[in-house]
């Protein structure tokens, strides 16, 4: 499925990517390149940055990539594995007309003075302050647009909502935006997988940046450089408070056009903050979700041609007048699983969408050798008493070797073999699903907190499945909630499709009480085929073994009761799109 995401024939059908390239800014220019220029900030801070002009005299429209993992990684190969590709192709856009810019963030890299802290404050205003020094050099036609990937996209939505008069438009590729929710305390739960990883990866490896005040044998290479321990922060903030608002874009600031774009497998790190954004835009926008299986996928399809003519269109449109009809085409364009095809639509959430209920049932489903092997049915549940006990650490867990809530037999992780799974039968016609998803669980414990770990997963055909293995499947998509974050929920945020809870304090279950639980899970798409089946996992905990970016603790022990009755029905709402048959 991956390289059909790159298949040309498909790409195609990406907001119209037929637009004759001739109609764009032609490559014409060699690039001439100034490293280390120098970029004063109110406070004297000096910001290096590598300035990459057109080889002639001229006032040229610029590009900002800014950056915290090393402006000078682009002198590596160019190879899709290296973080300088999460700048795009220098040579690409510079040939064609524009100045490209890439900085290094205070105290990273070669901007060697003021200290690195990752989006706060003084980040932030530096943001603002780079975009008018950009402006007003004599190279640049006083238009400056941005672009970047991940954090280079995170970058972006916090310069927008300084809003830099200079500033023309942005396009944030796979950007993230509430580090609370989105990366570091998924539901409440701290998302120990990716701040581990990110501080191993980048912190020891980029910057040199110490943790001396905490462990004196450890002497930073550069003692005036800022230390920024994402792990440590995590850990000292486990509630939404000041700290982290401050690191969430506020979306209603933003004044310039903005073309997002998301992975969409990119659960538990960027997806969240790229729907987000473009649903709370006022302003000229654009949304692309794309497609991938691993995480990297994104950034081979970032640096297609393709994707690369598509950017210029954005830019041509915005920096330069030129008519290339990019607004005029749907807001959304979307890589829809099982259909394997990009869609167009008309906004986010899509207009035609009917939410539709799948109840949680006792009947044994047959498709999932599991705890319970629990049943969906579009049918409410019409019995006065329905209810299944989970209980935890379940003996046939493999915790240390990789397993988690796994069961892992000859070497093979079965995933669902010990957790509460809910499954429908298999689907009469295919089923298209796409939007925000939500989990209403009605849930009971004998302990003061609890955690809900959820996948909604597309089971393939029984007469596909192959004995003694793991069903052949595919998650789509992820949500988390731990109970005790569960009771301050803002209701003038939340959303039919998306409950916001404010995680502002952490209030003590009452053991055995049973409670309404809404658990945001993750948007996605998907056409669920004839013949495959929905699936819920329900569990206490992550899974090394099959969960990225996981919440890996130690052993949980008690005992979690979930209700499927009458009186307690618990439900998926799916945000199913109507087909062209249905619509006639």
């Amino acid at each position: 499925m991956y390289s059909k995401a790159l298949d040309p024939a498909i790409m195609k059908t990406m907001l119209d990517a037929d637009f004759p390239a001739e109609s764009l800014s032609q490559p014409q220019y060699a690039v001439i390149v100034e490293k280390d220029v120098m970029m004063t900030m109110r406070d004297g801070t000096l910001i290096a940055c590598n300035v990459y002009r057109p080889d002639i005299p001229g006032e040229f429209p610029a590009l900002h990539a800014a950056d915290s993992y090393q402006k000078d990684l682009v002198d590596l190969p160019l190879l899709p594995i290296f973080h300088m590709r999460e700048t795009n192709d220098i040579e690409f856009f510079v040939s064609r007309g524009y100045v490209f810019i890439h900085s290094d963030s205070r105290g990273t890299g070669h901007s060697t003075s003021g200290q690195w802290d990752l989006f706060g404050e003084e980040m932030q205003n530096d943001l603002y302050d780079m975009t008018e020094w950009i402006a007003e050099q004599d190279w640049c036609d006083g238009n400056v647009g941005m672009l970047g990937e991940s954090l280079l996209a995170w970058s972006q939505w916090f310069t927008a909502v300084q809003q830099p008069p200079s500033l023309k438009c942005i396009l944030p590729w796979d950007a993230g935006a509430d580090m609370y929710r989105d990366v570091a305390w998924h539901g409440g739960m701290m998302a120990v997988g990716f701040p581990t990883a990110w501080n191993m990866w980048e912190i020891r490896g980029h910057y040199h940046l110490g943790w001396s005040d905490r462990d004196p044998g450890f002497v930073p290479a550069n003692p005036e450089m800022g230390r920024w321990d994402m792990v440590w922060n995590v850990m000292q903030h486990p509630t939404y408070d000041d700290f982290w608002k401050t690191r969430n874009p506020d979306f209603r600031r933003i004044q310039v056009p903005v073309f997002v774009v998301g992975a969409l497998h990119k659960v538990g790190l960027h997806l969240r903050g790229v729907v987000r954004g473009f649903e709370e835009l006022t302003t000229p926008k654009k949304m692309m979700l794309v497609h991938g299986e691993l995480d990297g996928d994104e950034m081979a399809i970032y640096n297609t041609l393709e994707m690369q003519l598509l950017m210029l269109r954005w830019y041509d449109h915005w920096l330069k007048g030129i008519d290339t009809g990019f607004m005029d085409e749907p807001a959304v364009s979307m890589f829809v699983r099982g259909a394997d095809e990009y869609k167009p639509a008309a906004d986010w959430p899509l207009p035609e969408t009917e939410y539709r209920k799948l109840y949680f049932n006792d009947s044994l489903s047959g498709a999932v050798e599991s705890l319970n092997d629990g049943s969906l049915s579009w049918e409410a549940p019409t019995v006065s008493d329905s209810s299944f006990t989970y209980h935890y650490p379940d003996q046939d867990w493999t915790h240390f070797s990789g397993g988690g809530t796994a069961a892992i037999e000859n070497g093979v992780p079965f995933g669902q073999r010990r957790i509460p799974t809910f499954t429908s039968a298999p689907l009469e016609e295919d089923l298209e699903i796409a939007g925000n998803i939500v989990l209403v669980l009605y849930a009971s414990t004998d302990q003061r907190n609890t955690d809900f770990f959820v996948r909604l997963t597309d089971q393939w055909p029984d007469d596909e499945q192959i004995p003694e293995v793991p069903p052949k499947d595919l998650i789509l998509t992820r949500g988390w909630l731990k109970a005790s974050h569960a009771g301050t929920k803002s209701e003038e945020l939340s959303r039919p499709d998306r409950p916001y809870y404010l995680h502002d304090k952490a209030e003590a279950v009452v053991p055995g009480e049973i409670n309404k639980y809404e658990i945001e899970i993750w948007p996605t798409t998907n056409v669920f085929k004839k013949g495959h089946r929905i699936r819920i996992d329900v569990a206490v905990g992550d899974s090394p073994a099959l969960d990225f970016g996981g919440h890996y603790y130690g052993i949980k022990v008690g005992n979690d009761t979930y209700y499927h009755d009458a009186e307690r029905p618990s439900h998926v709402i799916l945000p199913v799109i109507p087909s062209a048959a249905q619509n006639s």
